[in-house]
């Protein structure tokens, strides 16, 4: 708009000094008349005729400047956008976008290369790219698969995603993923490749082969029926893969760029507008693409006539800075997933967010990979803690417990008391009727215990055919009377076995009081196992205490 108007006045001017140049040749040199008459009062129609014809071509030829200038200002202004707009989509991408020329020199580096790889644009531009970023041990094998590259654009490497290994700035490798395209520019063959660091996938893949290999090891030492549990937990662990998109450098690229990405893309402006996605976004939103471009975001999927709560794209606007939020989403084919959803502003010239690059992925399988972990974790605490055939706490989490509950006990100056029971000639059992018999009578006291005990009281199979329980705050009066309700509960009780036979069940208890100040585990579980010792020396089914 700056060339309009000193072209309206420079026609105008041309137009004025035709008219007064020939009003004054009439005048002066072919004496016709006074100069104010032959400019305004004796003009003759001829000389009008003339007069116009000459004002009028210029006119045109005004015009048709005034076009073109419009016509350059508006394309200027249109690749100035467009720049801009690549500009940010590439600076916002979180992986790295590297493009290489036909020498094998980098021509683009983008902010995210910088951060992955510690080299400042202005110090990697221009540079080769494998002696840049690949080990020593690497470049050559690199040098001649570009050299087929150069001759045809196509290589192993075109177009597939490969795990690589990469160098950094301070010297250190580290594993990449990368997406390479070819680029047809001015005859020659250029290189775009979309790089991910992937050191954090690695390293969780490693901490979950180390869990499965701990889990494995605790379940080789546990019956055949944990191992069988292993063996489903290790069928149920799997490794996953993620691929990400392409970026280029200029306008030309942008369509492609949204193609080539194997995630949703696009672009909003200010009125909410779709005015820019990929087809990948069509899919995921099941939407074709004239349902959405032109459309308002939150009208088109959502049906909504305003915003929904928690946009991150309102927030961008407001705020000028990248949202990003974890949603889980539901695809056109039913399948629920998790996605990470990034907001980026596009800011005009004044400094105003004119549109927001809206970005997700699918973090499904990360979020299965925690999930996953906790769950090896859980279990593994539950396998060194838990008895496999009774279900109650074993030796040594029952050491723990009773080390705690003897320093509470010394550290408030509280009672505490601890029974060892012991089932009454139970390799008699095992003898006649068959280890099956004796699990089946173990398992039937300890669910005896459960019930009889309070729910202050810590049970667990101490070992064999001995149970310990833990009484915390109890003097070894009420010990005693606790002690004596198990036995008769256990003496009520008989083992029904198949066929006829039933076997009569009885325990031996031995009880101890502490705590002495310098009190600690071997001297209560001896003074208990006394007591239990006294029992069934003097004939089984008898409670005995012991105080220290």
């Amino acid at each position: 708009m700056k060339t309009i108007y000193p072209n309206i006045v420079i026609t105008s001017i041309a137009a004025f000094a035709l008219w007064t140049g020939d009003a004054m040749v009439d005048a002066f040199i072919f004496h016709q008349g006074t100069f104010t008459d032959l400019l305004i009062l004796n003009v003759t129609p001829h000389e009008i005729y003339t007069r116009s014809l000459m004002i009028t071509a210029l006119v045109i030829i005004g015009i048709i400047l005034l076009k073109g200038s419009l016509q350059r200002a508006r394309t200027r202004e249109t690749l100035a956008e467009s720049r801009e707009t690549l500009l940010t989509v590439t600076e916002a991408a979180k992986d790295a976008i590297i493009m290489m020329d036909h020498k094998g020199n980098i021509s683009f580096w983008n902010a995210a290369a910088k951060t992955i790889f510690g080299h400042d644009a202005h110090d990697a531009i221009g540079r080769e790219l494998h002696g840049l970023l690949v080990p020593a041990r690497h470049q050559e094998d690199y040098r001649e698969g570009f050299r087929k590259f150069q001759e045809s654009g196509e290589g192993p490497s075109i177009g597939k995603i490969l795990e690589l290994t990469a160098l950094r700035k301070d010297g250190t490798e580290f594993p990449v993923e990368l997406s390479l395209s070819s680029l047809p520019l001015k005859g020659k063959w250029f290189a775009v490749g979309v790089l991910r660091d992937i050191t954090e996938r690695k390293r969780s893949e490693d901490e979950l082969r180390q869990h499965r290999a701990e889990l494995e090891r605790l379940v080789m030492e546990r019956t055949e029926e944990l191992h069988a549990a292993n063996e489903l937990l290790r069928t149920e662990i799997h490794d996953r893969a993620r691929t990400e998109e392409e970026l280029y450098r200029s306008e030309s690229f942008l369509s492609t760029i949204f193609d080539s990405f194997h995630d949703p893309i696009c672009i909003i402006d200010r009125t909410f507008t779709v005015v820019k996605f990929n087809d990948e976004y069509t899919r995921v939103k099941d939407r074709r693409p004239a349902e959405l471009f032109g459309k308002k975001c939150y009208e088109v999927l959502h049906q909504r006539t305003e915003t929904c709560e928690d946009c991150i794209i309102e927030k961008t606007f407001q705020s000028k800075d990248p949202c990003a939020k974890e949603k889980q989403v539901t695809l056109p084919d039913g399948s629920n997933v998790w996605v990470e959803i990034y907001t980026y502003p596009i800011l005009d010239q004044a400094g105003t967010v004119s549109h927001v690059v809206e970005y997700s992925r699918d973090i499904t399988d990360r979020k299965k990979n925690e999930e996953e972990k906790s769950q090896l974790i859980d279990r593994l605490n539950h396998l060194s803690t838990t008895d496999g055939l009774t279900g109650l706490f074993n030796r040594r989490a029952l050491n723990d417990l009773l080390q705690h509950e003897i320093n509470r006990a010394t550290r408030f100056d509280t009672d505490l008391s601890l029974i060892l029971c012991d089932v009454d000639k139970f390799k008699q059992i095992n003898d006649s009727f068959g280890h099956t018999a004796g699990d089946r009578a173990l398992q039937t006291i300890a669910g005896i215990l459960q019930k009889t005990l309070r729910k202050s009281d810590v049970l667990g199979r101490y070992g064999g055919d001995e149970f310990m329980i833990i009484l915390p705050e109890t003097q070894i009066t009420g010990a005693k009377s606790l002690a004596e309700k198990i036995r008769a509960a256990v003496a009520e009780h008989h083992l029904e076995l198949p066929g006829s036979d039933r076997i009569a069940l009885s325990i031996s208890i031995g009880v101890a009081s502490c705590c002495a100040p310098l009190e600690d585990i071997d001297t209560l579980v001896t003074l208990a196992d006394k007591a239990l010792y006294t029992s069934k020396h003097r004939g089984r089914n008898i409670v005995s205490a012991a105080q220290s």
